[in-house]
């Protein structure tokens, strides 16, 4: 379930976002693009755009998209919380799955973009200004692996029990994370139900806070 990076041009940002600054929160809650480069999305994940801005080719984070769905050629998700950032300084740590990073000419930033990229999760923690809290409670009586941050490395991608397969998935929000098990038969609906959990988490986080 990857983590995806993609550009938002100039023209689409100074349209849709006319006047925003860094500090101030995007709230989109769709890409339009029917790339096959965001296929892996459809297991789940999310998606942190990003666009560059002149004079002086400063990269920003735009928003970051979470309970995807691929609909009528673009890809929808919850509207977006995370306000404008100025992330230019991360360009020389940012390594993307491939570990190739971002090499562009001076000038050519923006186009050196325009293939979305996989983040691993060292990408995903500058991105997000530092590693995010794991809310899922330690369990070991369960059928399935534990998913708490101490077990989570060793839990894999997929399990299976009862005769039924299942993915390991994730919702974000307000700087946590709860991982927990996809029957895998319900891929297909993975945006839906990663949109209802992030409302019952975030409501929860809010009620407590």
């Amino acid at each position: 379930m990857p983590d995806m990076l993609a550009i938002i041009s100039k023209a689409v940002f100074e349209k849709e976002a006319a006047g925003r600054a860094p500090g101030e929160v995007l709230p989109t809650d769709r890409y339009r693009s029917a790339s096959k480069h965001l296929e892996p999305l459809r297991a789940g994940g999310r998606l942190f755009l990003v666009t560059v801005r002149p004079p002086s080719e400063s990269l920003w984070l735009v928003a970051v998209l979470e309970a995807l769905r691929f609909e009528d050629g673009e890809w929808r998700a919850a509207p977006n919380r995370v306000p404008i950032t100025d992330v230019t300084a991360l360009i020389p740590r940012l390594r993307f799955e491939s570990g190739k990073g971002i090499q562009a000419a001076k000038g050519a930033l923006g186009m050196s973009l325009q293939t979305p990229r996989t983040l691993t999760a060292g990408d995903v923690a500058l991105l997000e200004g530092g590693p995010r809290i794991n809310l899922t409670a330690h369990d070991t009586r369960g059928p399935l692996p534990c998913l708490c941050r101490h077990c989570l490395p060793r839990s894999g991608e997929r399990a299976e029990s009862g005769g039924m397969s299942f993915l390991r998935t994730r919702v974000e929000a307000e700087g946590r994370t709860l991982f927990y098990w996809l029957p895998e038969e319900l891929q297909p609906d993975t945006g839906r139900v990663a949109e209802a959990v992030q409302n019952i988490l975030v409501h929860r986080l809010r009620s407590t806070g």
